[in-house]
């Protein structure tokens, strides 16, 4: 079996362009992904939502391989033939096995890492003006 990508969504505008850090938020069987840019010198804010998320894993950018940026650098990919589903399927109890219907998602961000969800879907967020949060400055005493 050969693990493959396959694109999915392609962000608004390039990683490079962020105004914050981007990063990922599950909580219970939802995750949603924060990421804002800059375009045309107006702050936009943009993500994507994991629903019926089983797991998740981040890498910073200094862990990530090639393995994780190829075809992956602002898009979001789904692996198909995913060796973490086996691992993670192998150690569910049988009563839960039907149940499992769920898919690797991967995207990988500039100054951010490569963010993994084991999810059954995703959305887009709609873009809004402004960002997720205010620009931290960098205040050195």
């Amino acid at each position: 079996m050969t693990t493959e990508k396959r694109k999915l969504y392609e962000l608004p505008e390039p990683s490079t362009a962020a105004v914050t850090d981007a990063n990922l938020q599950v909580v219970g069987k939802t995750g949603v992904l924060k990421f804002d840019y800059v375009r045309d010198g107006t702050p936009y804010r943009s993500g994507l939502r994991f629903l019926g998320v089983v797991a998740s894993r981040t890498y910073s950018e200094r862990c990530s391989t090639v393995w994780h940026i190829e075809q992956c650098y602002d898009a979001l990919c789904e692996v198909e033939n995913s060796d973490w589903i086996v691992e993670i399927r192998r150690q569910m109890p049988d009563r839960y096995q039907g149940e499992f219907n769920v898919h690797h998602f991967m995207i990988y961000l500039d100054s951010a890492g490569c963010f993994d969800v084991l999810a059954e879907s995703f959305e887009s967020l709609k873009e809004e003006f402004g960002s997720w949060e205010p620009v931290k400055q960098n205040l050195a005493i």
